[in-house]
């Protein structure tokens, strides 16, 4: 192979970042250029030799300590040693573009999976080359541009994929309300992206989201987007959707034959653990006896939670106590929706037997 006496890399496209020397035979004497914003790196059976930036070196043990601990060099005449020569661009390069689609997240309320598909774009410095080349170039056996954007790419895109569910969760985010959180979510994936870039020698210079698309037709979306309604209508009622799902499971309990009252006193909210075992016995010792029909009862909305159920009569004493009112929101166990009090077929009747409120002196 031919001794080289010049070493230089003059890149093509300004978008190259690395450039590995086809030669490995080195002279000691070779000019070695570097033109600006480009690091060389010698590396001689895997350990850095040293590190030239820009200017024009000439190519002795003097710049090359290392390297004379590593092979034997003569004293005069012309002397080769078998190195890897590597130039690094420090150019920053940005308008970089990643993008995805299919990509699947956990809606964090629902915990159902959606379908999105996301882009934007991102720029990066080469901070350490010598960390760069070690610890990502290393890992190919051939390397390109296009290579190294790949995986930087995936990297972002990862980063992207596990971060859109940590903040719609950390800051009660819904899909609905995600189009105009850009800028704050951009800055959650950009702090986990410095971490995994900082381990390639690389800086992050600038990352931003262009656009988060749902695929309308997908069923999990779909499921979110009715949960969404859901739980807009019964915000107004003062109902969580946790708690409507209680209640679902409380008609369905209910409607099962001999559940009786006793099954949907069991889905009451609120109550002890002592109160519970008291149930609980009072349950066991009743079904022993012979059923008795079921006693018509309602979930009960106060001060935002959701306490019950209570039977009618219990419920004509929480009127008489001012407990319940007439604008109070109910809910049936065994119906289907939450309605006021004084439209309770059941308990509308209790109203007009009340009192009217004494007058104001």
């Amino acid at each position: 192979m031919a001794v080289i006496n010049t070493i230089h890399w003059e890149p093509v496209d300004r978008d190259e970042i690395v450039y590995k020397h086809p030669t490995r035979e080195i002279k000691l004497g070779s000019v070695l250029t570097v033109n600006e914003s480009q690091e060389a790196l010698f590396f001689k059976n895997g350990v850095l030799c040293d590190t030239f930036g820009a200017g024009r070196h000439v190519l002795s043990t003097s710049n090359l300590p290392v390297l004379g601990k590593l092979v034997n060099l003569a004293s005069g005449g012309d002397t080769t040693f078998a190195a890897e020569l590597w130039f690094v661009s420090k150019l920053d390069k940005r308008d970089m573009y990643w993008g995805t689609g299919g990509l699947r997240i956990i809606d964090p309320y629902f915990e159902i999976p959606i379908k999105i598909a996301a882009r934007g774009q991102y720029g990066i410095r080469i901070l350490d080359s010598a960390m760069f080349v070690k610890k990502f170039i290393g890992t190919f056996s051939n390397i390109s541009t296009d290579l190294i954007d790949n995986q930087l790419r995936i990297d972002v895109v990862e980063a992207v994929k596990v971060n859109i569910s940590k903040y719609m969760k950390e800051n009660n985010v819904n899909i609905n309300e995600l189009g105009v959180s850009y800028r704050e979510l951009a800055k959650t994936i950009v702090k986990a992206l410095h971490l995994t870039f900082e381990e390639y020698g690389v800086e992050l210079l600038n990352f931003n989201i262009e656009s988060i698309e749902f695929d309308e037709k997908d069923k999990g979306y779909q499921a979110v987007m009715d949960g969404i309604a859901e739980q807009a209508r019964l915000s107004k009622l003062g109902i969580s959707y946790a708690q409507q799902k209680q209640f679902d499971i409380a008609q369905t309990a209910a409607g099962n034959e001999g559940a009786g009252t006793y099954m949907g006193v069991g889905m009451g909210f609120g109550m002890g653990n002592a109160l519970g075992q008291t149930v609980g016995g009072a349950v066991g010792n009743t079904m022993q006896s012979i059923p008795q029909p079921p006693q018509t009862s309602f979930f009960v909305a106060k001060n935002g939670q959701t306490v019950g159920p209570f039977t009618v009569e219990a419920i004509q004493g929480m009127i008489a106590q001012g407990d319940v009112t007439h604008d109070t929101y109910v809910y049936k166990v065994g119906g289907s929706t939450w309605t006021s009090a004084a439209k309770a077929g059941e308990l509308a009747h209790l109203f007009p037997m009340m009192p009217p409120p004494p007058p104001v002196k």
